[in-house]
């Protein structure tokens, strides 16, 4: 290292920032190689976690400009008013009418039909009904071949006076039906014609849940069906377009204020894509959580890394104070150093990131409603810089500040008497506010609060239970060696011990190194398996075959008989259905701000509401008692226990539900555990029977049967009830693997972030002892001991610090994971112990793989050329 430039006459007295940076880049920029080597995991931990969050940030940022740019098209106006069962009365028409353009459509659900007999092909779908005259008010409907809209869905009427009418199909649908452009099929009783390939729609939002491709039908199509029963799920949708976009949230509290009982739902453009925002919202998140993850793993290796680069420069330190400097001076040019390195690694991260949606716009391009705006969002990347500056310090600061306050005298001894203990208490407490502002942003900049929030307290939790358990294999080493009597005649055991707990020991740094890293890794692979086995194996084992809806009730009987008919098949469960909003809880208006994240959904549109007399056998009850068989008095409700709670209800309290416009206020008289990752039937509302007498509702019903009769189940329903749609659970089991797949890659980023941040980390720790390392084998080596000794004792020392570290890692990862499977996805919860076990000894494997790469290069040291640099 070369010679630190001399300090000007008045160094003694002038301790200031330009003195210090002057001296400091000098001192850098003539050794800057030199300090790259030592200094290189510190700026690749932060570039690695920089990058992750910036990453994240930047894409949402992207893809959110895209999303406000077609906001208008997405909702096909500028606003939309959707209601179940009814549509809008002529005052609701002619108040809304008044401020500009108006377009209808009705979405429903139904199963399509082609063929007869055992030829028969049938595909669940969601069809909508539009007027080509007004449809659509933003954007343009995609057609191949490129006709007309209002051409292809006209209706024709044939020579015997049969009406056929004309629409648009998904390719999909058409795959799943084997039929052609030209061709008919069958909706309920309407014969249909498709004439062209649907290729796009303004209007249809992208959706992390969908069901069944797209069939466009023109209006009075779904009437003429025969399938628009009482009761039957038929969505009526009004779009707006109006001049000046930006009355539009006036116009909802004014509509909201004239029509209170409409039980409608208004959504403006700011609301375009609720379930896309929730679904960028909570990959943000954890995209996000993966990056500090990181960057805290990375934070340790900062530390080691600033310790081995105080220990290579403790002459030069030493020198500076001779010379006059003082502990002020040395310490602000030490830190402008660091900070230097650190905004090397910070500036490489944001630029990876910051280029991400760049290079993976095109990729994700298919799975989104609109083009993303790649540019470069400042918000992100200032709170990703910030989140690695402020890394670099609560981490950086501690072996920094321990300079400041040792005499030049003890940084010569520094090989012998290592420096430790605690740095003055201004030092300390620019450690605590570091770490206080480090909180605040993590906790600040979340969607879900309460996430970042558990995940401060866990690393907080982590960090202190490691330190503590490297404290306590140091002092039980410790307590071995003195006893003596494991160790006589055992030299290798004896080094191996007391190099655990000499000054200067690396047990510590490696322990909290090694055990976040392992953890955060345990906890991904168990994450990943568990969600693998819900997908692969519980879900099919557990799910039902079909689901059957928009069964009428004179139907039910009829329905059972066409069920029992196919060999093996059986009705599972049958249930009552209609829709309801919830408006007010315990009598006080809700809105989805009132209300936890979670649970917002809940209280987003209508809900579908059941009723029954007695408890379902199912039903797990964890507080309350269910209603007598015969309750005929106020309504009550069953509430899901995970619902109420985000919800901010319980028992006997009030809960009112706007059901076709009339309110429904319940009391609350029991909470019932959902297990809302099956496939099975499940409400989060149950109602007493009387609440909903006389409002037009429809069953609907879980059937079970073979594989091999699947498709006979279907027929024999279709054929008996043509009104009633099969949704077939294989192909819902199919959307669910995508976006369980989708989860599981994203996991696979995590458990590859982490395995290189923690393989850093630990290069890092071995690193930071390398100097010290090297002295006592050149020590020992001068005094005899054996190369092969020295092997030996100091791989079993790695060997007992991996395999003690390992132990406690697989328990925290394996708690960690069970609280994200179990808390957050809801999911049932297997331990596989075998799969922990496999990770924990990949993890000592990476521990002693280290440490032996670093004994072989402190061995490899000539002892003459060590004690000569003394």
């Amino acid at each position: 290292m070369p010679p630190p430039s001399p300090l000007p006459r008045s160094a003694a007295s002038v301790s200031g920032w330009s003195l210090a940076w002057r001296l400091g880049w000098r001192d850098l920029r003539g050794g800057l190689a030199a300090n790259l080597r030592g200094l290189w995991v510190l700026v690749a931990c932060l570039a690695l976690g920089v990058f992750a969050i910036a990453a994240a940030g930047s894409m949402r940022s992207a893809v959110e400009a895209g999303l406000a740019r077609d906001a208008r098209i997405l909702l096909g106006g500028d606003l939309e008013i959707r209601m179940t069962y009814r549509a809008l009365d002529p005052v609701q028409r002619q108040a809304l009418s008044l401020h500009g353009r108006l377009t209808d459509l009705r979405e429903f659900r139904a199963t399509v039909r082609r063929g007869e007999g055992e030829a028969e092909q049938r595909a669940f779908s969601e069809l909508k009904a539009i007027d080509p005259a007004t449809y659509p008010l933003y954007g343009t409907v995609e057609l191949d071949p490129p006709l007309p809209l209002a051409e292809v869905l006209r209706p024709e009427t044939l020579p015997d006076g049969t009406v056929v009418s004309g629409a648009v199909a998904e390719a999909g649908l058409l795959d799943r039906l084997g039929a052609t452009v030209g061709g008919e099929v069958m909706v309920g009783e309407a014969r249909v014609r498709i004439r062209a390939v649907l290729v796009s729609e303004p209007d249809r939002v992208a959706s992390v849940m969908a069901f069944g491709p797209r069939l466009l039908v023109g209006p009075g199509t779904i009437e003429a069906s025969g399938l628009d029963l009482p009761g039957a799920l038929i969505r009526n949708v009004t779009k707006l377009r109006v001049e000046d976009g930006s009355a539009v949230p006036d116009l909802i509290r004014a509509l909201n204020a004239r029509f209170p009982e409409a039980g409608w739902d208004l959504r403006g453009v700011d609301a375009a894509t609720p379930g896309l925002d929730r679904f960028l919202g909570n990959i943000t998140l954890f995209l996000t959580l993966v990056g500090l993850t990181a960057l805290l793993s990375g934070g340790v290796g900062v530390a080691n890394a600033v310790m081995a680069f105080m220990d290579s420069r403790r002459q030069t330190v030493a020198i500076f104070k001779t010379l006059g400097a003082s502990g002020a001076l040395v310490f602000r040019i030490s830190l402008l150093q660091i900070l230097t390195l650190a905004l090397i690694g910070v500036t490489i991260g944001l630029a990876a990131g910051a280029g991400l949606p760049w290079g993976l716009g095109p990729l994700v391009a298919p799975f989104l409603p609109a083009r993303m705006e790649p540019a470069l969002y400042p918000v992100p990347l200032l709170t990703a810089g910030a989140f690695g500056l402020l890394v670099t310090l609560v981490f950086g600061l501690w072996p920094l500040a321990q300079a400041y306050r040792v005499p030049a005298t003890a940084l010569f001894r520094s090989l012998l008497a290592p420096v430790s203990g605690w740095p003055r208490g201004r030092f300390a407490l620019g450690v605590g506010l570091a770490a206080a502002v480090l909180v605040a942003v993590t906790v600040l900049t979340a969607d879900r609060k309460d996430i970042a929030i558990g995940f401060v307290v866990a690393a907080v939790l982590a960090v202190g239970l490691f330190r503590g358990m490297a404290a306590g294999v140091m002092a039980l080493a410790r307590r071995v060696v003195i006893r003596g009597r494991a160790v006589r005649n055992r030299p290798v055991l004896r080094l191996a011990l007391t190099n655990l707990y000499r000054p200067g020991a690396s047990t510590a740094p490696v322990v909290l190194s090694l055990g976040l890293g392992v953890s955060v890794l345990v906890a991904s692979v168990l994450t990943q398996a568990n969600l693998t086995r819900q997908v692969h194996e519980r879900l099919p084992e557990s799910a039902p075959a079909y689901y059957f809806i928009d069964i009428q009730p004179r139907q039910l009987e009829a329905f059972r008989k066409a069920v029992a008919s196919v060999p093996g098949a059986q009705v599972l469960n049958t249930a009552d259905m209609t829709r309801g909003r919830v408006v007010r809880l315990k009598d006080q208006p809700v809105t989805p701000e009132s209300v936890s994240k979670e649970s917002e959904w809940a209280v987003r549109g209508d809900r579908g509401l059941t009723s029954a007399a007695a408890k379902p056998d199912d039903a797990v009850i964890v507080e309350g008692t269910w209603w007598a068989a015969d309750h005929a008095g106020p309504p009550l409700v069953s509430v899901a226990a995970t619902l109420a709670k985000g919800l901010g209800i319980g028992v006997g309290d009030r809960i009112t539900l706007n059901v076709l416009g009339r309110d429904i206020t319940a009391t609350v008289a029991n909470l019932r555990e959902v297990d809302w990752s099956s496939l099975s039937m499940n409400f989060a509302f149950v109602i007493s029977p009387d609440a909903l007498k006389g409002a037009p509702r429809t069953w609907i019903a879980t059937v079970a049967a073979p594989p091999s009769a699947e498709l006979a189940v279907e027929r024999a329903v279709g054929k008996a009830l043509r009104n009633v749609s099969a949704i077939p659970v294989r192909q819902a089991l199919e959307t669910v693997e995508q976006i369980m797949t989708t989860a599981a890659q994203a996991i696979r980023v995590t458990t590859a972030l982490t395995l290189l941040a923690g393989i850093l980390v630990l290069a890092s720790a071995i690193a930071a002892g390398h100097r010290r390392r090297v002295y006592d084998a050149v020590v020992l080596k001068v005094l005899g001991a054996p190369r092969a000794l020295l092997a030996r004792a100091w791989l079993l020392e790695y060997g007992l610090i991996g395999a003690a570290t390992a132990l406690l890692a697989a328990g925290v990862g394996t708690g960690a994971a069970w609280m994200i499977v179990t808390k957050v996805m809801k999911m049932p919860w297997e331990a596989m112990p075998g799969l922990t076990a496999a990770v924990s000894l990949i993890s000592i494997a990476l521990t002693l793989t280290g440490g032996a790469v670093g004994t072989l290069k402190a061995l490899s040291e000539k002892p003459g050329r060590v004690l000569r640099a003394e």
